[in-house]
């Protein structure tokens, strides 16, 4: 028998030695850790990390309260275990999160998502159509990865020889969400190049006059009531549609087509009849999961499952436990794209209440292409002999870094 050292008060429970004590910001906590989030969801839905002094919940139902309780638990003491906020929208709570945000999605209006789907099946048709000149393809860096890397730099209008140098710094960049001992030099070295290379492109803008239709220049131009967005929020603004933008979609194409290609049936249903493919993008979204957490402080003592989280404390909301919560879906390990989500709850990918995910819809729509392309082109994926697909180590994000194939094509 254990003791489960929370604040509110000694907790006995037989917790497996294997899930004592763990430190759920090390990236090694969360590899293949559903067997882990399994035994948390049925016999310890909140946990106390003692490693790191931040609280760990589970089930979708507690997530879903906390993240609609928004006096109670804020954003502004920071989104990441024990790292300050800075002036991003994410950070930002009540009347000051609702105008940042509306200043920035001035740059997701209807009309530009319009041009923005035209621009992403040209990247998409390009990329599949090269991967089927290829003998053996790398289905992350061919597809998956590239097609958003491609079409931000183009909303941004990143110039072509700086556009891999920037993914560069935005990959090493989210390592450092994974907790203060994880933001090393290389980290910061990271962001010191992607603040130079900002302040390069927003001094390009205004001599420019903003006249141009990229994001940064609509960002800089968007004025609400006489406020715009200052010069530091632009610069985390940019930085956080890099990295979500692109580690949402990359995982999500990436682990969908994976989980695909060992289940040739709902593969080719979806080549038989497009029209599952906007339910199986849910599913896929459900099923991958790109974020592993994000994280709310308390702003006053608040007791859940018998455990007193106190004032102050921050709470992460661990979304993939949530998405396979079988209180909530049938049969949650398993990737179903006939799931009826009608019957079942809906996933918690993209977060939920004033702090859902801006760029959902973005990354719905490239899911959408991709697989759109792939099954109308591609009759099979196989991976070869003697390879695996390799995920990320990250307590952070959760995500195919490579996915080795041979394609069939129709």
């Amino acid at each position: 028998m254990s003791v489960s050292a929370g604040i509110g008060g000694p907790v006995e429970n037989k917790c497996p030695v294997k899930f004592q004590k763990l430190d759920f910001c090390a990236p090694e906590t969360h590899e293949n850790p559903y067997e882990m989030y399994d035994y948390f969801l049925e016999h310890e839905p909140i946990r106390f990390d003692e490693h790191n002094g931040v609280w760990q919940v589970f089930r979708y139902d507690d997530i879903v309260t906390i993240e609609r309780d928004t006096e109670t638990f804020i954003n502004g003491e920071g989104v990441r275990p024990n790292i300050p906020p800075d002036p991003g929208m994410i950070y930002q709570d009540g009347d000051q999160h609702s105008r940042q945000r509306a200043l920035v999605s001035s740059g997701f209006t209807p009309r530009q998502m319009r041009k923005m789907e035209d621009r992403a099946r040209e990247i998409v048709v390009e990329l599949v159509t090269s991967m089927l000149a290829k003998d053996e393809v790398e289905i992350v860096s061919d597809l998956a990865g590239a097609l958003p890397a491609r079409l931000i730099a183009d909303m941004l209008d990143i110039p072509e020889e700086k556009r891999a140098a920037v993914m560069s710094w935005i990959n090493e960049m989210i390592q450092g969400g994974c907790g203060p001992e994880y933001v090393t030099d290389g980290v910061n070295d990271a962001f010191e190049n992607f603040c130079n290379h900002h302040e390069e492109m927003y001094q390009d803008r205004i001599a420019k006059g903003c006249t141009g239709g990229d994001l940064l220049s609509i960002w800089i131009n968007a004025e609400i009531d006489g406020e715009k967005l200052d010069e530091s929020q632009l610069l985390f603004e940019h930085a956080l549609l890099n990295v979500g933008g692109a580690e949402t979609t990359r995982s999500a194409i990436a682990g969908g087509l994976h989980q695909l290609s060992l289940d040739p049936t709902q593969y080719n249903a979806l080549y038989e009849d497009p029209s599952l493919i906007g339910n199986a993008v849910e599913e896929i979204i459900r099923w991958v999961c790109p974020f592993v957490n994000m994280y709310r402080t308390a702003t006053r003592d608040y007791e859940l499952h018998g455990q007193v989280i106190k004032e102050g404390q921050q709470v992460g909301l661990t979304y993939p436990a949530a998405n396979r919560d079988p209180r909530k879906f049938k049969d949650p390990h398993k990737l179903n794209i006939f799931r009826d989500f009608s019957k079942e709850a809906r996933h918690l990918s993209f977060g939920l209440g004033p702090h859902f995910c801006l760029g959902a819809s973005l990354a719905r729509m490239e899911l959408r292409l991709s697989l759109e392309e792939m099954t109308q082109r591609v009759k099979s994926i196989r991976i070869p002999e003697g390879k695996e697909p390799e995920y990320v180590k990250s307590s952070f994000t959760r995500g195919l870094t490579t996915f080795p194939a041979i394609l069939e094509p129709r």
